[in-house]
């Protein structure tokens, strides 16, 4: 699979008074387009601290994180803030919404950092609201809305420019359980539906079981990278198949032989291949694009 990226002996030292501590620790790693990722720790393992370098929130100590082409490493904040714009969207625990726009003008903020016209991202954001089941709460302001409707929102802002990553930091963590579920499984579908590499940051490890990949962190070190054979967002998927269907009673070993075919054929599908929102002007669009040969996935 083909990179989209890749992070080359990376370490970052952090100084507490007159200690250093040692967050991450000569980290090697590639990840896939396409790829449904998990990085797994406990509190202080250093996950946060890998997401933060992945998405050029702060820079290493030594070593390099590339996405695409570009060492994000080296580009300079105002450079870092338009190669977001482009290229990412987040996913956050508290949702960080605007408490006085409404969903719809949540969902735009992305498009309106591009210069995009009113009226163009307006229709985009309320298209993928719709996509997100909220087609009814497009005017709800985030005090009109549960949890989970907001972390919905959350999840549309984050696709609806079509990013190459998206970024989840513990994206369920104040949600209940039932909720959870309906929001790892939104996530996963937007992922395979828009081709876009989905990496999720957790300390869960039964949201870890939603990943097609699990790397796990501790004490600042990669301790484990492992392929999830079965991961849940295909169980999921087979049971709602089995639920649908009318099972006649003498169906027998037909009924095994038809769930194996259709389990295969899901196993054998394959994706294709901020700060965020810093406030760059619409009048920044064409010096953005001049560095786009510098900036691009």
């Amino acid at each position: 699979m083909d990179a989209i990226i890749t992070i080359h002996d990376l370490s970052k030292v952090y100084r507490v008074g007159h200690e250093k501590v040692r967050a991450l620790s000569h980290i090697n790693l590639q990840i896939g387009r396409g790829e449904i990722c998990c990085i797994l720790g406990t509190s202080g393992s250093g996950k946060s601290t890998l997401l933060n370098q992945l998405a050029g929130l702060e820079k290493p100590t030594s070593g390099s994180v590339r996405i695409g082409k570009t060492n994000i490493s080296r580009l300079s904040e105002d450079q870092l803030a338009g190669f977001r714009q482009r290229n990412i969207g987040f996913v956050f625990q508290s949702y960080n919404l605007i408490a006085s726009m409404s969903a719809l003008e949540n969902v735009a903020m992305p498009l309106l950092f591009r210069g995009m016209p009113r009226m163009v991202r307006d229709r985009e954001a309320a298209q993928m609201l719709k996509k997100v089941g909220l087609g009814n709460r497009i005017n709800h302001k985030p005090s009109e809305m549960s949890g989970g409707q907001q972390q919905r929102v959350g999840i549309a802002r984050a696709f609806v420019a079509k990013p190459k990553i998206v970024f989840a930091d513990e994206p369920t963590g104040n949600l209940d359980s039932h909720t959870t579920l309906e929001v790892m499984k939104l996530l996963i579908e937007m992922s395979h539906q828009n081709n876009i590499t989905f990496v999720l940051v957790t300390h869960d490890n039964e949201l870890a079981r939603y990943a097609d990949r699990i790397i796990t962190i501790r004490d600042g070190l990669l301790v484990g990278d492992e392929r999830n054979e079965s991961p849940a967002y295909l169980e999921q998927a087979r049971e709602e198949s089995a639920s649908t269907k009318h099972i006649p009673a003498d169906a027998g070993q037909g009924l095994c032989a038809e769930a194996e075919q259709a389990g295969e054929q899901r196993d054998a599908f394959q994706p294709p291949d901020e700060k965020t929102f810093a406030s760059i002007p619409q009048e920044k669009e064409k010096e953005n694009k001049a560095d786009e040969n510098e900036t691009t996935v």
